[in-house]
């Protein structure tokens, strides 16, 4: 999705009201990097230099509704539009300083092709770092030595940008990347990046080896080491037909893993239980899918489908991961499903007591409807069983 032609309009009008006070606005980051590789990017950074933040928040006033987006630092908006308005930081001491200077504000970005900063009237752009040469030469270069270490996270997002633009990380910035201590950054933040990576690029396994080339895998991603990381990318292709694809590519990459691997790998990153259930679930019952012998009787992948989380997803993962989608073996299970079946209330009418055996004859009668049985006979099997457990 491409920057709207309103959130440019009102950036512009933003830029002629701080103009007028005295100041300059700036389109920075991502917008400019992507306007350069001619690439859509619905992201708006505005970065204001020149006016304080109380007179940027009056200027706001007087457009529209300002807000809020991350008071401590220093980030505002306007109310119906996408963009993010922020004021540069001092190079020293990080607080917000409207006054640092252009090179200053560029000098405290990540890598020299997020430092571009395009004035919003005029279109000139400002490179002090050489960010549009490392653009044209698919390059990912930290900006400086002593400001890229503000913030670990860069050390991820060099991989995950590797992996969305298809750059190279120069050398020296491996390196440095390579020393970085990355244990303490926010699980969530950890957690954005690898999202980002595994559904909005077409080359997940690149996120992966990036980091290990860093060797930064054995913290976070400590399971993943040895993992097959090349499939991520097969199913980076299909992961937008999945009801999940979040969930859909963990789920592929966890593939044939112990559970507690899985689990252990997901605690440390997210608290979602959604995901965690959807990810232990899809990615031990694909794998037994994906290697089930060919004669398997039906009934076994009836009772593969019949446990899964999302049935309908299992094929994609089949299809990846073995080359045969057992598509067939759905349809027949939506067919099985669809067949009359033994309630509770049935069992109940033939004077059963409520209780213990119910609850197991009721799973006696579902496996014969998994087997295709009509309901007369999955009722009488369920009320031998009763007879039996009674006798």
């Amino acid at each position: 999705m491409n920057a709207t032609s309103n959130d440019l309009a009102i950036s512009a009008r933003i830029a002629k009201a701080v103009s007028d006070a005295g100041g300059r606005a700036f389109f920075v980051g991502g917008y400019v990097r992507d306007k350069i590789l001619g690439r859509p990017s619905k992201d708006i950074d505005i970065e204001i230099h020149g006016v304080t933040e109380s007179r940027l928040i009056e200027i706001l006033g007087g457009i529209g509704e300002p807000l809020s987006m991350g008071a401590s630092f220093g980030v505002l908006g306007l109310r119906h539009y996408d963009a993010d308005i922020v004021l540069p930081r001092s190079l020293t001491t990080g607080e917000i300083d409207p006054f640092t200077g252009y090179l200053n504000a560029a000098k405290r970005r990540d890598f020299t092709m997020n430092a571009l900063m395009q004035d919003v009237l005029t279109g000139e752009i400002l490179d002090f770092f050489g960010g549009i040469d490392d653009i044209r030469d698919h390059i990912i270069r930290r900006v400086d030595d002593s400001t890229f270490l503000i913030d670990p996270l860069r050390v991820i997002r060099a991989a995950r940008f590797s992996a969305s633009l298809g750059f190279t990380v120069d050398a020296d910035t491996m390196r440095i990347c390579s020393s970085v201590d990355t244990s303490r950054i926010a699980p969530e933040r950890v957690y954005a990046e690898l999202e980002s990576a595994i559904t909005k690029t077409e080359s997940p396994s690149r996120f992966f080896a990036v980091l290990g080339e860093m060797q930064q895998l054995s913290g976070w991603f400590a399971e993943a080491v040895n993992a097959d990381i090349d499939i991520l990318d097969m199913a980076a292709r299909v992961r937008d037909k999945s009801s999940y694809p979040s969930g859909f590519m963990l789920a592929i990459l966890c593939h044939g893993w112990p559970d507690d691997d899985i689990a252990r790998f997901l605690s440390r990153l997210t608290n979602d239980i959604h995901l965690t259930r959807y990810v232990m679930n899809m990615a031990g019952l694909g794998h037994t899918l994906a290697t089930m012998p060919q004669d398997s009787p039906e009934l076994s992948y009836m009772q593969i489908f019949d446990a899964s989380e999302c049935p309908e997803d299992l094929p994609l993962m089949s299809e990846i991961l073995a080359g045969d989608s057992h598509s067939d073996m759905l349809r027949l299970y939506h067919e099985r499903m669809r067949l009359p079946h033994v309630t509770g209330g049935d069992i109940l009418k033939h004077g059963v007591q409520q209780g213990r055996l119910v609850g197991e004859a009721l799973r006696v009668a579902h496996t014969l409807r998994l087997s295709g049985l009509p309901k007369a006979e999955q009722l009488r099997e369920a009320m031998k069983y009763i007879a039996e457990a009674e006798s």
